[in-house]
């Protein structure tokens, strides 16, 4: 059991930093990302069949609390080739950030939104904050 520890310490330590750091990056942003449409897509489904109601705040703070490490999962050199994540997220910044900015913004307006159980206040942010997501693959993602 021993030698099995030094083995996998062994492997651990010597993997080269920036192969596994970009690699490592991406997958977490990918976990991160398929979380967020997780939460929308399950948002989307109780509003549309009018279905566990009640659980529309919790994915509507779910959203909202993974808007603030949204932001942080595209660092540089997380780029693969194993990505649906275009090289225009890098190649320029300036852009890609104002974009989340407006997921950002839109995904904080959520919360309140659903907690007031007024559609005339859930429907108008649901649907900014699917035009920001929207955005975003359209700009930023391959199919």
């Amino acid at each position: 059991m021993r030698d099995l520890l030094y083995v996998f310490l062994f492997v651990l330590v010597s993997t080269p930093a920036a192969m596994a750091d970009g690699q490592i990056e991406a997958e977490y942003r990918q976990s991160v990302m398929k979380s967020i449409g997780g939460h929308m897509s399950s948002m989307v489904t109780i509003l549309k069949n009018q279905v566990h109601i009640q659980d529309l705040s919790l994915h509507a703070q779910g959203i909202a609390a993974l808007a603030d490490v949204a932001p942080k999962v595209f660092p540089e050199g997380s780029d693969i080739k194993k990505s649906r994540a275009l090289p225009d997220i890098w190649e320029d910044r300036a852009a890609f950030d104002e974009a989340m900015n407006r997921f950002v913004s839109a995904a904080k307006e959520m919360p309140g939104a659903a907690a007031s159980g007024e559609m005339s206040q859930i429907g108008p942010a649901l649907s900014k904050l699917g035009k920001t997501c929207k955005g975003c693959h359209d700009n930023y993602k391959s199919e």
